[in-house]
């Protein structure tokens, strides 16, 4: 015998650190890669607080115990607890069965982070983080490539329907929800000893055994998961697939016991949920059939074309064309277009990927992911879980194997090239859109703390116990909760009344004028786009009312606090109400806020008819410039009165005091009044104003304004300004998308169709 040649021995374990080196430095890069593109688009969440629905779930995360029924109940979200809706009379209320969701928020919020909703956004970001890395793992399963799958962990950490979803806490669940499905589906892959590289043959004929604990693993991780978020009752038939695609029939045979306990646990998942969620959503919110299947079954096609759509293109699932009533026919081009997008997408990843085995499991991923959800209103946290699908299938697009890998699956260069620079083109665009998306949501969140910070800037006293809001928008429908937050114990006994929302869902862009008939009522009057119009109209109509359909002139509804009338109205919506009260509007227990373009929430202080302010004579000496120009700077400072001489010389109408006072006396007086919804103030913005509409001005300026609403509304102004900046974004993103493009695919088409 020969003995072994040492420095044969030696070379080999050279080459083995060498590998081993590599592997390290490759999964040290890889992770390097994904957590800066992670901390790039999401760490900005770290520091967004306590947003929409957040304010209620937290509420009960702080008051709620650890029972089932108590955890439950923390995720009920009925709007009559926090919010008096006069229009309201039929139970609205969202219910949800996600148990192991709930549990894990009131650990990390209530447990771990002192109740402060940074540890929210902390778990939220480092699970994002962990399932990039998964799909990273997952990717290089498949294809053997180290580039394309760290690329595909980079694509799912910035996956443009991840920025809304990582960054709100209360949509947590699906992040949690995605964590345990793929950490459940590389457990059980492990446990099945399947090799799932698309580019190998199949294994040997007879099915190896399983790795018990492991499938242990793999199931506990599943259940937690079905209790986290329902859709994820779709993983058993992903794993079936990759039984039947890598191990083949014998395989699939040999795990027929695995797949029955599945069954079982999803069937008893079903009757729990069944028994414990008993409320149906509201109508709009979730659309029911309702009784002409051929119109539901087409929207439901339609809906279902918008949330596949926009998980392989760059493109906002927000409500889309699946707002419309009848998308085929109100929105055709859409449906096209979407249509469109779907097939050449999917051509392209048939012909890319067909060579290479279980290509078709990543558009099943998002198929079965979307499934569930199809009634539901479009919200970017239901597109979070098809990511995965699209950044697996992706990196399989991108990292097949070309012509001359001496491989029998390997495609043509010319079309491992077009796969790559597609990916490499989506990834480009993906950035900017990611960000872009980011910039929307902390617009958003700027406008819901924009009312807040208006009426915490001026508290309601201590006596007031109803608090109404007129023209609120509807991103401020938490704003009791909030404001219990704000304002402490003080403000949690107070009963809350929305008056109207603004026609708007995010912010007011029309005016309103609002008049005091009399000691008990008031008119509100809307210009432009009418209230209860469009999609929240509908939304507003059809789930809070048990008879839907839109108001009309003359209706009147009968309610403890007050009563309305609906003054005017057609059929795009209502545009006039008045609000009779059993008390005078004065009354110590009231307080008014208005919301308007000017300003977050303007504290309306109601006079009593018959006791006006005595407005004072004109005075008889002509102000000269230097007194003008003194006054101009008072009135800036806040001194109501100083607008007395410029009132003066402006109904002197003299050329060369004029226009200095009317350009100083406008520079306050039309926010004041805007702010205030008068109706006067559009005559100051005449070129020349007469005497007469001079002194209907000043007569509403002493009825209306002292030194503490000028303090208010225009000297403390400057105190929302960074809100007014951020809040911005939300508009101008729809004005320049519609310079480019107008369809309901990114919320640029014609206005959505009012209630019915």
């Amino acid at each position: 015998m020969t003995s072994a040649n040492p420095a044969s021995g030696l070379i080999r374990r050279e080459n083995v650190n060498k590998r081993q080196t590599r592997a390290r430095a490759y999964r040290l890069v890889g992770g390097a890669a994904i957590a800066a593109a992670t901390l790039a688009l999401h760490g900005w969440s770290l520091g967004d607080g306590t947003v929409l629905d957040d304010h209620w779930h937290q509420k009960g995360l702080r008051e709620h115990g650890w029972s089932p029924d108590e955890l439950l109940r923390t995720l009920v979200i009925e709007p009559a607890e926090f919010l008096d809706l006069w229009w309201q009379d039929t139970p609205v209320r969202w219910e949800y069965g996600r148990p192991v969701f709930i549990l894990a928020m009131k650990i990390v919020y209530h447990v771990l982070g002192h109740d402060d909703p940074l540890g929210l956004h902390l778990f939220s970001v480092a699970l994002h983080f962990a399932s990039a890395c998964m799909v990273w793992r997952l990717g290089f399963l498949l294809t053997r490539q180290r580039f394309w799958s760290v690329g595909g962990g980079v694509l799912f950490a910035i996956y443009h329907h991840s920025v809304v979803t990582v960054a709100w806490p209360s949509s947590l669940n699906a992040v949690l929800q995605t964590f345990f499905m793929l950490a459940a589906l590389l457990c059980y892959l492990r446990a099945s000893r399947l090799d799932v590289s698309v580019v190998r043959d199949l294994g040997g004929p007879k099915p190896p055994r399983p790795r018990v604990g492991l499938l242990a693993v793999a199931l506990n991780l599943w259940i937690l998961a079905i209790f986290t978020r329902e859709n994820a009752l779709m993983l058993p038939l992903i794993l079936l697939a990759f039984d039947g695609v890598f191990g083949g029939r014998r395989h699939v045979w040999a795990r027929r016991w695995v797949y029955a306990t599945f069954a079982l646990v999803a069937v008893g998942f079903v009757l729990w949920r069944v028994a414990n969620v008993t409320h149906a959503m509201p109508d709009v919110y979730v659309r029911w059939p309702d009784g002409d299947w051929i119109e539901y079954s087409l929207w439901c096609a339609a809906k279902l074309l918008h949330y596949l759509s926009s998980s392989i293109w760059i493109a906002p699932m927000t409500v889309g064309p699946t707002g419309r009533i009848n998308p085929w026919a109100e929105a055709p081009g859409d449906c096209l277009l979407m249509l469109g997008i779907v097939a050449a997408i999917g051509l392209g990843y048939f012909v890319s990927t067909r060579k290479a085995r279980g290509y078709w499991i990543w558009p099943l991923w998002i198929l079965l992911s979307m499934l569930p959800v199809v009634p539901v209103i479009a919200t970017p946290h239901s597109g979070y879980m098809s990511g995965v699908g699209f950044a697996v299938g992706a990196t399989l697009a991108a990292g097949l194997p070309r012509r001359g890998a001496r491989h029998p699956h390997a495609r043509s260069v010319w079309l491992a090239r077009c796969s790559a620079g597609y990916v490499v083109v989506f990834f480009l665009l993906l950035c900017p859109f990611s960000m872009f998306s980011r910039w929307q949501w902390t617009g958003t969140i700027a406008a819901e703390r924009y009312a807040t910070a208006g009426v915490v800037a001026s508290p309601p006293p201590r006596e007031v116990t109803d608090v109404f809001f007129i023209n609120l928008p509807f991103v401020n429908v938490y704003i009791k909760p909030a404001l219990d937050a704000e304002l402490g114990p003080s403000f949690r006994g107070v009963r809350c009344h929305v008056l109207t929302f603004s026609p708007q869902p995010v912010l007011v862009l029309d005016r309103c004028r609002l008049t005091q008939l009399d000691d008990r009522s008031f008119s509100v009057e809307i210009e432009g786009q009418p209230y209860f119009s469009r999609l929240l109209g509908r939304f507003l109509i059809e789930g809070f009312r048990a008879e839907a359909g839109r108001f009309h002139t003359g209706d009147r509804v009968h309610g403890e606090a007050f009563d309305v009338r609906i003054a005017a109205a057609d059929d795009e919506g209502v545009r006039k109400l008045v609000f009779t009260f059993p008390k005078p509007l004065r009354d110590p227990g009231y307080c008014f806020y208005l919301a308007t373009r000017d300003f977050p929430a303007a504290r309306l202080r109601f006079r009593s008819a018959d006791a006006r302010v005595e407005t004072p004579v004109w005075p008889d000496p002509v102000p000269t410039h230097d007194q003008i120009a003194t006054a101009v700077q008072r009135l800036a400072a806040g001194e109501a009165a100083a607008a007395e001489t410029l009132f003066a010389a402006l109904g002197l109408n003299r050329e060369d005091t004029s226009s200095v006072a009317r350009d100083g006396l406008r520079a306050v007086l039309l926010p004041v009044a805007d702010a205030l919804a008068a109706p006067r103030a559009p005559l100051l913005e005449r070129p020349r104003p007469s005497r007469e509409e001079l002194e209907l001005i000043r007569v509403w300026w002493h009825d209306n304004v002292d030194d503490e609403v000028l303090s208010e509304l225009w000297v403390r102004r400057e105190t929302f300004a960074r809100f007014v900046k951020m809040r911005e974004e939300v508009p101008h993103a729809r004005e320049w998308a519609a310079l480019a493009v107008r369809t309901d695919l990114y919320l640029t088409g014609p206005p959505f169709a009012g209630p019915r």
